[in-house]
Order: structure tokens, then C-alpha cells, then sequence
């Protein structure tokens, strides 16, 4: 199916097929924005160690990421439900690009965490707008699917990513004479973001250029008023499932930023670190993909409490094995129950949240879940770089540990909703339409 113009027939072939898969154009934002995450982060980390930063600067410009986003994301789904969310794709990608260019020039402490936040704002006007179309976007019966599919996208970036920035970098010096250095072939890894960023920044103009699909889309009914934000915070389960985002978003983020550090002190390689990290997004990719039916058997209340508490035990287990002579095999064990854990929160509370929300408040609804997470990435990560500079860097993987079992206490008693602890029924699918499967 095409858009209403396919009918003028002096367009060439090609644009018409380019105009039907929207999904297809947004997954190509989705995962650049997500491989950049991933691989210039532990990055950021390595060139702050490089700079002379202790752990609690580290937990600084790791939270850095998100301080513009925190101020900016209730504003910016308003600002998307008005608008519409594919210039925000295109504001989102040349954000980015500006951001990684900027990250070439010679580093300072400053330099990175002004970069950090900067990168962290681009970042969230592309997780806005793309989670914001696929909300209003799909159809309610393929909605669910096609989250899970933008979650596993996200997961096969998480793979790849920190493995590309580990191999790159390779050997990180380990003595503070030496740290006070670049870290080794950093240029280059910018250099493949900054390209990846303007595939996905093109990717975006063509969806604004050549809707397709998306323009038969009914116009909402109301627009966002000035009680938006207690509307959505009012709507059953809510609260609950952007605690459980927060919560499984901050522990990633720990993860990435400061097993980098653990590696440091017990003599692993930045190699060694990225495919620790990959093996946490294979784990999570993997149990994303069975999710639907997970979900249907479990309902999606007890799989979230069970696998944030499995997260919890993992993450809390990471210090305890640095007491091991070779820690390697343990920790990577221990990485794919990690994943397995966070896989989950992500996608089931995305689909929960635009299950909940009437369709002229899901850009707000989508950006108050937002808000919230970046809101975490601002005091998760400097609580936990404090208490890692005050009591060790074992605090740094117990405090997300523990905020991931208070968390799952609290979604064990909220009250039943219905049907918002399931996915859509398989009656109410459309017909050839398989979980985890891409469809337009």
C-alpha cells in the first residue's frame, strides 16, 4: 500500500517502495542511535580514566548524559504530539553528529562532560520521536510486535557496539603516568559514529520527505492541554512500569560505565570489558525475541519482578567474583543472567505505558517515562560514583542491585489492571503476524 501521491504515475518505481516501509527507514535511526550509545559511552569512561578521572568524576560525566535531557523531555513530547515526530528525527540526528565531531577535539574533563550531555539530549529527541511514531503509527494489534522488534534492534546495537569500541581501543594502560594520554584509536571510533550518524540522519529526512504509510494515519481528536502531565501519571499502572524502566535503564548504564573501571583494577582488557558487555546485549536480544509469549505466560507483572530480581543478583555478584584469580568465565556467566534480566524492563514497559495512554497523549506519556529515566541517569550514577569513592567500587554494581529489588516490590503490589499485564490476544492479531517478526 502506498501513500495517496503513488497514484500520479510519473514517479519512478523506487520511490513508491521506498514510501511503504516506514518501520524499516526508523529502525535504521533506531539502531544508530542506539550503537552510538553504546560505543562512544565506555568510551567517555576510557578517555575521562585517560584525563585523570577517580570514580566519582566518572559517575559525574556519566550523568552528564543526562542532565539536558531531564529538563528537556516533558517539553519535547509535547512538542512531538503538536508537531509531529520525523523533524524531530532529523533535529535528532544532526544534534549527534555536531556532538561526535566535537568529541574529535582535544579532551579535557570539561570537554567530555559537556559532550556527554549534548549527546545524551540528541539521543533522547530520537527515542522520543521514533518511540512516539510507533506508538501512533502502528496499529494497535502490531503495536506490541513492533516494539519488541525496535528493543531487539536496540539489543543487536548493545552487541555490537561495545565489542567494536573494545577491539579498537584494545589495551588500556593501567598506570596513572600512562593514563594521562589519548586513548588508543578513539578518532577512529568517532569517525564510524559520526558516519553512522549521518546514514541514520538521512534515513530520517527520508521518512519526512516520503511519509508512505504514515500519512493515512487518523488525525487525534484532542490536542496536549496543561493537564497533560497529571493525566498521564493518573492512568492505571503507569507509575509502576516507568519505575521499572528507570530502574533497568540506570543499572545498563552502570554497567557500561563503570565496568570499564572494574576491568582496570583487575587487569582486563578494554577487549575483554566489550565483549562482557556483548554478551549482556546478546542476552537481552535473545529474551527479547521470546517476550510475547513469555508475557503470556507469566503476565507481564511477575516477568517484570522475576527478571529484575535475577538483574539484581547478578549485578550484585560482579564484585564478589573480582575476589577470583582468573574472573573471566565467571563474569561472562554471570553478564548473560545480567542480560537476560534487563532485557525485558525496556520493551514491556514501553508497550504498557502506550497500551494505557490515549493515542493524543502518548508523545507526553512516552516523554514523562523518558523524563523519568533520564531523571535516574542523573542521581543513580552520581549516588553510585559516591558511594564508590567512599566505600569502594563494589558500591557501584551493589546500589543498582538493590534499587532493582525495591523496585520489583513495589510493581509485586500493584493492583491488577485487566488486560495490561498481557499482550494483545492472538485472536486480535492481525493474521500472519508473528511476535518478534517486522511487518508493515
Amino acid at each position: 500500500m502506498t501513500g495517496p501521491q503513488a497514484a500520479v504515475g510519473t514517479r519512478p518505481r523506487w520511490v513508491s517502495r521506498l514510501e511503504r516501509p516506514w518501520f524499516a527507514r526508523l529502525m535504521v535511526v533506531t539502531f544508530v542511535a542506539q550503537f552510538i550509545s553504546s560505543a562512544i559511552r565506555p568510551l567517555i569512561t576510557y578517555e575521562s580514566l585517560a584525563a585523570g578521572a577517580g570514580a566519582v568524576q566518572v559517575g559525574v560525566i556519566t550523568a552528564a548524559f543526562s542532565v539536558l535531557a531531564l529538563f528537556a523531555a516533558i517539553p519535547l513530547g509535547k512538542a512531538v504530539d503538536r508537531r509531529g515526530e520525523t523533524g524531530f528525527l532529523v533535529l535528532g540526528g544532526i544534534l549527534v553528529c555536531s556532538t561526535l565531531l566535537s568529541l574529535l577535539a582535544p579532551t579535557s574533563l570539561l570537554l567530555l562532560g559537556v559532550c556527554s550531555a549534548f549527546l545524551g539530549l540528541g539521543h533522547l529527541v530520537l527515542v522520543v520521536a521514533s518511540q512516539t511514531l510507533i506508538a501512533k503509527g502502528s496499529q494497535p494489534e502490531r503495536r506490541e510486535t513492533r516494539f519488541a522488534t525496535l528493543t531487539t534492534v536496540n539489543a543487536v546495537a548493545q552487541i555490537v557496539a561495545p565489542a567494536m569500541t573494545g577491539f579498537l581501543v584494545g589495551e588500556v594502560a593501567s598506570s596513572h603516568d600512562e593514563l594521562a594520554t589519548h586513548v588508543p584509536n578513539s578518532h577512529i571510533v568517532l569517525t564510524i559514529a559520526a558516519g553512522m550518524a549521518v546514514v541514520a540522519t538521512l534515513s530520517a529526512v527520508s521518512l519526512q520527505l516520503r511519509p508512505g504509510a504514515l500519512v493515512k494515519r487518523a488525525a487525534p481528536d484532542t490536542r496536549p492541554g496543561r493537564g497533560s502531565f497529571a493525566t498521564v501519571m493518573r492512568l492505571p499502572a503507569v507509575p509502576a512500569a516507568m519505575l521499572a524502566s528507570l530502574t533497568v535503564l540506570t543499572s545498563i548504564d552502570l554497567l557500561g560505565a563503570y565496568l570499564p573501571v572494574y576491568g582496570q583494577q583487575h587487569g582486563l582488557s578494554a577487549r575483554t570489558v566489550g565483549l562482557l558487555l556483548a554478551t549482556e546485549g546478546v542476552a537481552a536480544m535473545v529474551v527479547r525475541i521470546w517476550m510475547l509469549r513469555l508475557i503470556a505466560r507469566f503476565t507481564r507483572r511477575r516477568l517484570l519482578v522475576g527478571t529484575m530480581t535475577l538483574a539484581a543478583i547478578s549485578l550484585a555478584g560482579v564484585p564478589v567474583l573480582g575476589l577470583l584469580d582468573r574472573p573471566e568465565p565467571a563474569l561472562f556467566a554471570v553478564m548473560m543472567l545480567a542480560g537476560l534480566g534487563l532485557g525485558i524492563g525496556q520493551p514491556a514497559t514501553m508497550a504498557w505505558v502506550a497500551a494505557r495512554t490515549p493515542v493524543h497523549l502518548r508523545g507526553t506519556a512516552v516523554s514523562i517515562r523518558l523524563s523519568g529515566n533520564r531523571l535516574g541517569q542523573v542521581v543513580v550514577p552520581i549516588s553510585a560514583g559516591a558511594l564508590a569513592g567512599g566505600i569502594g567500587l563494589a558500591a557501584a554494581f551493589w546500589w543498582p542491585a538493590v534499587l532493582l529489588l525495591i523496585s520489583a516490590g513495589l510493581i509485586l503490589r500493584t493492583p491488577r489492571e485487566g488486560g495490561s499485564d498481557h499482550p494483545v490476544p492472538e485472536s486480535r492479531r492481525s493474521p500472519g503476524i508473528e511476535p518478534g517478526k517486522m511487518s508493515d
